[in-house]
């Protein structure tokens, strides 16, 4: 996931297609051109199997080493940025990909608008037909294709569809499926789709160690799964989606002000939506306003368990139809996972000093702090803060250490200690200090649970939960 704070949606069209292959796009404003060729290959279906090059105005970008006579200039694509070489809406621009098939496509920056927090980027959100195979002599050669498969007295009938497997509909076009891929953009030089599937060895594994720690739980710790309100919340969002029509807003794909209302209403704990000070009553305005329910939204989303968007439909998938089947101990097990390696933390600390979201490897720092808590028993959340800022290398751009350290000791306490609590792993003690008549709560210690140490010794271990939940 790349951080930005605006996103391009971009609407990719193969060249001279009748009826037209197309794909709409979500991506990164600051993503750079050898990752946008990523995210059209793998959104339009190509194998990047030959060169490709982007025309954008009077310049070319590509891999220079691929300009074999140098006649052409090309401009190494990794150092250009999509916003600052197409910054602005209803710019067009080419890629080329296949110098000798000749696969043209027209990039058009329809929108350019802010993030959405929490939401995963690249994200591909409609499109059209499936694409023409590899090699098959651009789309002329595409066209002849077409034409021999549908007419079984062709005498290329039979050739052309053993060339193809066996069979090849035109009109294939399958979003879900993008949108398993789009995420291994960054790496898409090394990646398959193979790569996300456990081999049969390690799902059992993966299985059996998610068997045994359910089995090992005692009795108040399952009792403990249950009547989580994190838990139970999210089978009420679900179940709100899954009976209700809900559009995403325009702007940001936020959910309705209305349904905001009455998901709130089911929650264990309903939150308070509007703030009256003095005689003025603030009403809500947006769900980010609404931490407990934005916390279960982007979960769900990025689990699975729900799709929609900008001005799309939110629906519950059937991964979504089946959390609420799942153990309970699973279901928290499941979400903890998706939180701790899918979500950038910062949407819960959404302040700039922290750039992009917090360093490489602060997830990794974070779990073996938290290991090192002795369960059961208070810790000072300063002396776990500090370390945490140590080891991992979070800062803050100013001079002020002072000040510093203690916007850090704020961020850790959202990012960190918050979110475990709604997970029921840790629980937090605090201090109520008073200064020129105002109250304030101070977070003092954290007490790491018996089922926290657990749930965490198992995310360790596993690397991953979820290859065990679909074990058949």
């Amino acid at each position: 996931m790349t951080a930005s704070k605006n996103i391009c949606q971009l609407k990719v069209t193969l060249d001279h297609s009748k009826p037209p292959i197309w794909r709409r796009l979500l991506v990164p404003g600051n993503i750079n051109l050898f990752e946008l060729h990523a995210i059209i290959q793998l959104s339009m279906g190509w194998t990047n199997s030959h060169l490709h090059m982007f025309r954008i105005g009077e310049e070319v970008y590509g891999e220079p080493e691929g300009d074999e006579f140098g006649d052409l200039g090309t401009k190494d694509e990794t150092r250009y940025k999509l916003d600052k070489v197409a910054n602005h809406q209803g710019i067009k621009f080419h890629y080329e990909y296949d110098f000798g098939d000749g696969w043209e496509h027209t990039v058009l920056v329809e929108k350019i608008i802010p993030a959405e927090k929490g939401s995963i980027y690249p994200v591909c959100i409609g499109g059209k037909r499936a694409c023409p195979p590899e090699d098959v002599g651009g789309m002329w050669g595409y066209e002849d294709l077409l034409n021999a498969i549908a007419d079984p007295h062709n005498e290329e009938h039979d050739n052309v569809l053993e060339w193809v497997g066996g069979n090849f509909d035109p009109e294939e076009f399958d979003l879900d499926e993008i949108n398993k891929v789009l995420p291994h953009y960054q790496r898409f030089n090394e990646y398959t789709p193979e790569d996300d599937l456990p081999d049969e060895d390690e799902q059992e594994e993966s299985f059996q160690k998610l068997v045994s720690w359910v089995q090992a739980l005692p009795k108040e710790q399952l009792e403990q799964f249950e009547s989580l309100a994190l838990r139970r919340d999210m089978i009420a969002f679900l179940a709100y989606l899954g009976e209700n029509r809900v559009t995403g807003t325009q702007s940001t794909g936020n959910l309705p002000l209305k349904a905001v209302r009455e998901i709130c209403k089911q929650f264990v704990d309903p939150p308070v939506l509007d703030d009256t000070i003095g005689n003025h009553t603030y009403k809500l305005r947006t769900e980010d306003d609404v931490w407990p329910l934005f916390f279960i939204h982007t979960l769900a989303h990025v689990s699975g368990m729900v799709t929609g968007g900008l001005g799309r439909r939110w629906q519950v998938t059937q991964e979504g139809q089946q959390f609420p089947q799942l153990p309970a101990p699973v279901q928290v097990a499941l979400l903890l996972e998706h939180w701790w390696h899918r979500v950038n933390w910062a949407v819960s600390f959404p302040v700039s000093g922290l750039g992009d979201g917090p360093p490489a490897g602060f997830n990794r720092h974070t779990l073996t702090c938290l290991l090192e808590l002795p369960a059961g028993k208070a810790s000072s959340y300063e002396a776990f803060a500090d370390r945490l800022i140590r080891q991992s290398g979070l800062s803050w751009p100013i001079q002020d250490q002072v000040s510093a350290r203690n916007i850090l000791h704020s961020a850790i306490e959202r990012m960190v200690v918050d979110p475990l609590v709604s997970f029921g792993l840790v629980e937090a003690g605090y201090l109520t200090k008073t200064r020129y008549s105002y109250t304030s709560r101070e977070l003092d210690t954290i007490f790491l649970t018996q089922a926290g140490k657990g749930l965490l010794e198992l995310l360790k271990a596993l690397g991953g939960i979820s290859s065990g939940v679909t074990h058949e």
